[in-house]
């Protein structure tokens, strides 16, 4: 598993962020590295020793609990 799957955008203005079942990726235009995982926290992202996006998370979330 991955831990925060962030890593530097080629221009070097922002951070980009991979999901870890789909691939699918999220820019977040931040300075930081705290700020970008923040960033894709608020729109739906789950980022930890699992980083996923809105849609594999609640796909997940989805067969846990039938």
């Amino acid at each position: 598993m991955t831990v925060h799957t962030f890593v530097r955008s080629e221009t070097g203005r922002g951070w980009t962020l991979r999901c870890d079942l789909c691939e699918h990726t999220f820019d977040a235009a931040a300075a930081k590295r705290a700020e970008a995982v923040d960033f894709a926290r608020t729109n739906g992202w789950i980022v930890g020793e699992v980083t996923w996006c809105p849609m594999c998370a609640a796909t997940h979330t989805t067969r846990r609990t039938a």
